[in-house]
């Protein structure tokens, strides 16, 4: 456990001391593909740090469909805002593959670390980026039509037509794996993309234009 905290960088400069007291509250979790970290409406009382793996949040809507809200990948705090406000955990979180997760008791976390002066800056910039990626959410869905939702995530993830399978992505962006296909097909015949092989060359400009 020692060896974990010291290689995480919010937490390498801590004392000898602290890092002991650190490992007193926290365990590590491993989870198989589907497991499910923490329920919606689940209290947050354990603070989470994904070590290694893939974590996806998600809600499910009254059909029964799942609406991914983010997928957090190794060295990220996962729903941590939910500890701030002492609220219910808002989504569920399940494991994509093999995760190995940092579990710490939060309250006592909150007393003895929170306002530690060399842990501080890594929360607001955690947040800030919580922040970030719900703004983009926002914009994402309520400013944009499919095509250009499809645009800009590829824009932004430009392995993810080989990383990634195709009804992942559609999953994502909360459209149908059709449309999905649809909107690719559309944007292969005007050459914005082009695939070989299965390998993807994007035009980057070309794509950009689809959705600034």
């Amino acid at each position: 456990m020692l060896r974990t905290l010291k290689n995480i960088v919010m937490f390498c400069k801590l004392s000898e001391s602290e890092l002991n007291s650190l490992a007193s509250i926290s365990t590590i979790k491993y989870l198989s593909n589907e497991n499910i970290l923490f329920f919606e409406n689940e209290m947050s009382d354990n603070f989470y740090f994904l070590l290694d793996g893939q974590i996806e949040i998600f809600k499910t809507n009254a059909k029964g469909k799942h609406i991914i809200l983010k997928e957090f990948l190794k060295d990220e705090f996962i729903a941590e805002v939910s500890n701030y406000n002492n609220m219910k955990f808002p989504a569920t979180a399940k494991s994509i593959g093999n995760s190995k997760v940092l579990i710490i008791d939060y309250k006592k976390f909150e007393k003895e670390f929170l306002y530690h002066k060399e842990i501080v800056p890594y929360v607001v910039k955690s947040l800030a980026s919580k922040i970030l990626t719900l703004n983009n959410v926002i914009s994402s869905q309520l400013t944009m039509d499919a095509s250009q939702r499809v645009a800009e995530f590829i824009y932004n993830n430009e392995k993810c037509l080989t990383d990634l399978k195709h009804h992942k992505i559609a999953e994502n962006l909360n459209i149908t794996p059709v449309t999905f296909s649809r909107i690719l097909k559309t944007f292969k015949d005007e050459n914005i993309i082009q695939e070989d092989a299965h390998n993807f060359t994007i035009q980057k400009d070309l794509l950009k234009k689809q959705f600034s």
